[in-house]
C-alpha cells in the first residue's frame, strides 16, 4: 500500500540530518510568516521596513520568502521597527495534517503563499498550532 505523503515525511524525519534540515527550513517559514503578518498589521511595506532598518529592501524580499536566515538579534530588531515583538513556543517537529481541501486528492497542501512553484507537497499548520 502507498504511503501518504505525510507517512514520508514521518519516515524521512527519523534521519536525523533530514530532521536538522527540516527544522531549519520550518523556523525560516514561520518567521517569513510573522514578518508578512507584522508588516500588514502594521501597514509598512517592504521598503518602508528596509529603511527603517538600513538595509536593502531586497533582504526583506528574502526574509518574507523564508529565503534568509537572521539571527535572533536581527528578528527582534525587526518586530520592534514595526512595533512588535515575537513570542515563540514549541511543537512537535511533525505537527501537521492534510488540509481537507486536499484529502481527497492525497495531496499535502502546503500553506507557503503560494512559492512552492511546482512542488507536490505543502504544509498546513494542524488547527490550535502556532
Amino acid at each position: 500500500m502507498a504511503r501518504t505523503p505525510l507517512e514520508d515525511i514521518a519516515e524521512d524525519l527519523k534521519d536525523p540530518e533530514y530532521a536538522k534540515l527540516f527544522g531549519a527550513e520550518d523556523a525560516k517559514s514561520e518567521f517569513a510568516i510573522a514578518l508578512c503578518r507584522a508588516r500588514d498589521r502594521a501597514g509598512v511595506t517592504q521598503k518602508e521596513l528596509a529603511d527603517r532598518l538600513g538595509v536593502s529592501q531586497a533582504y526583506i524580499a528574502k526574509l518574507s520568502a523564508g529565503d534568509a536566515n537572521p539571527t535572533l538579534g536581527a528578528v527582534g530588531r525587526m518586530m520592534a521597527a514595526l512595533g512588535f515583538s515575537l513570542r515563540m513556543d514549541v511543537e512537535p517537529l511533525l505537527s501537521y495534517e492534510v488540509a481537507p481541501e486536499h484529502a481527497r486528492k492525497g495531496e499535502l497542501a502546503i500553506a507557503d503563499g503560494g512559492k512552492s512553484k511546482g512542488a507536490r507537497y505543502s504544509v498546513t499548520k494542524r488547527k490550535g498550532s502556532r
